[in-house]
């Protein structure tokens, strides 16, 4: 009984653990943006004061990443797979159906990679 129940618990405290991540991370990202942004007002107001010229706009650097990537495609096809047998294994077929979950989100991003890749005119490198 108990290692049902914690065979249970499992996928459900990974899920929410993720999601907090996810959450935590976006709230970074975003604060950081927002101070980037608020400190190049800053600087562009006292050069407006002070009668300078106004310094150029900063280039943001491109990551490389795009959403639904190949990597992240792969991963989360790996992954679902993996944690559905790893659930079958120790759990009923019912309880292990939660791990197609990252599946499907891995082959999305792996769709919208295609998608995209076909879009800006080609193949992988």
């Amino acid at each position: 009984m108990a290692i049902e129940l914690l065979a249970l618990f499992i996928p459900i405290i990974t899920i929410v653990l993720g999601v907090a991540i996810a959450i935590v991370w976006i709230v970074t990202a975003h604060r950081q943006k927002v101070q980037r942004i608020d400190m190049r007002h800053k600087e562009r107001m006292a050069a407006i004061e002070k009668g300078l010229d106004l310094p150029p706009d900063p280039v943001e650097p491109e990551t490389g990443r795009k959403p639904g990537g190949l990597r992240s495609g792969l991963s989360g096809l790996l992954v679902g797979i993996v944690l559905y047998l790893a659930l079958r294994a120790v759990a009923d077929d019912d309880v292990a159906l939660f791990g197609l979950i990252p599946a499907a989100i891995g082959i999305a991003s792996l769709v919208a990679y295609a998608f995209e890749s076909k879009r800006n005119g080609g193949g992988t490198r």
